[in-house]
């Protein structure tokens, strides 16, 4: 498809990776289809690892802004995880076809699917040949770049690679990732070890991981229903147009949404989850550049009320949507009885009775409005009021949470000062 990708920023660098002359051209500058430079392409690791004569198949790039600064002083490094070659590409590039699709693809997605049914582990690890060289491309650039943050950005088949190069990561070098946003891969969370499934989830709140429901691929080892849970980061499954096979994994199915970010699916839980552990990463954050010498009692403050008021908030909109599902159960439930009713005067085949003497024989059985109905909503409205009353209680924490934090700054100008100045820097 010769369309562009989606106008979204973090979409765009991600699959700046297929660009034809990256890493091929030395110095490569790489720029995304809507003319924003990203930086240029410093390493370059292409099938950098092999056993008896075979390739590992690995494309990982390292960009910076400025290729000449001394890697020592670069504080920031784009990483890109190339996806697979094009089955297009069979005849010029015959290798990288058959290390993606046959060597990595296939053998990561039956494991997965074996995973699935399976009730024990088939190995301690289950990674492939590319997945373990991209980890070893991704500490090397790690050490060449000592003092840089690490931004990632993949798709498909490196999505696959990008997880399990942070999962493979020590305890110390993988607070450096700062962020992840990797697209339409399917999920290895399973195929991980139990140390590299804890080491990846302590950064959960920084990796952004895409799926596309209508696209197969990237559904490999997924279940909307338990949304971010048992997966590598938080993920978002995109509300997507359905087009062909080849091009709804390659992302032109993702649309934007009225705020110009890439629509969603609707599913509130998830978001909400997803939206507590990046108000987490942003506290996060905010600690660390309190840290240095010790926080003050106004930045203990703040770190202490905005961490609340996210509880608090989270706490609320979780009661808030569950009292919404609970209440549309029920609707639905009451409804579907009606229309059970609606049917106690029509006379079944065969029968001669008239549709008065039909309901009359029904309502001598005992089912009439009152069963039907009735009993249907003394089952269910206590439940809707149990779960409105719980909403509420939490609605009004939120409040007093608020309600408190103001009345302490109101008690002591001082720090509410020093609030304000921190808050507004």
């Amino acid at each position: 498809m010769s369309e562009k990708y989606l106008n979204d920023t973090n979409l765009q660098i991600a699959m700046t990776e297929y660009q034809p002359n990256i890493g091929k051209i030395e110095n490569y500058e790489v720029i995304d289809q809507f003319e924003n430079t990203i930086g240029v392409v410093t390493q370059v690791y292409d099938n950098e690892r092999g056993f008896l004569g075979f390739s590992s198949g690995e494309q990982v790039y390292a960009v910076v802004a400025n290729p000449n600064q001394a890697p020592s002083e670069v504080t920031e490094v784009t990483v890109l995880f190339r996806g697979s070659t094009g089955p297009d590409k069979i005849l010029s590039q015959p290798q990288d076809v058959w290390n993606d699709w046959v060597e990595n693809d296939l053998v990561l997605g039956t494991r997965i699917l074996m995973e699935d049914h399976t009730p024990i582990k088939l190995s301690d690890d289950q990674s492939t040949m590319q997945l373990q060289a991209s980890a070893a491309a991704l500490k090397d650039i790690m050490e060449i770049y000592p003092n840089a943050k690490i931004n990632i950005y993949a798709h498909s088949l490196g999505s696959m690679d990008a997880q399990y190069s942070m999962a493979d990561l020590s305890e110390e070098d993988i607070k450096r990732i700062a962020s992840a946003h990797i697209y339409n891969g399917p999920n290895i969370y399973t195929l991980l070890t139990p140390v590299q499934q804890n080491r990846v989830d302590s950064i959960k709140g920084r990796v952004y991981n895409y799926a596309d429901p209508k696209d197969m691929i990237s559904m490999v080892g997924r279940d909307p229903d338990k949304g971010s849970i048992g997966s590598v980061g938080m993920v978002f499954y995109a509300d997507s147009k359905d087009i062909d096979f080849v091009d709804q994994h390659m992302t032109y199915g993702y649309q934007l949404d009225g705020d110009g970010k890439i629509k969603l699916a609707n599913d509130s839980q998830s978001l909400i989850y997803n939206s507590v552990l990046s108000g987490v990463v942003s506290l996060e954050s905010k600690g660390a550049a309190y840290a240095d010498g010790g926080f003050t009692a106004a930045e203990k403050f703040v770190l202490d009320s905005e961490l609340a008021k996210l509880i608090g908030s989270s706490l609320a909109k979780t009661a808030q949507e569950g009292t919404e599902e609970i209440r549309t159960d029920r609707d639905t439930a009451i409804q579907k009885a009606d229309e059970i009713y609606q049917t106690l005067t029509e006379v079944p085949w065969g029968f001669i009775l008239s549709p008065s003497e039909v309901k009359a024989a029904y309502d001598a059985g005992g089912v009439n409005y009152q069963t039907l109905v009735g009993a249907m909503m003394e089952t269910l409205d206590p439940k809707v009021e149990k779960a409105e009353k719980i909403s509420q209680q939490f609605t009004e924490l939120e409040k007093s949470i608020s309600s408190g934090i103001e009345t302490a700054l109101t008690k002591d100008a001082e720090l509410a000062t020093q609030v304000v100045q921190l808050t507004a820097s």
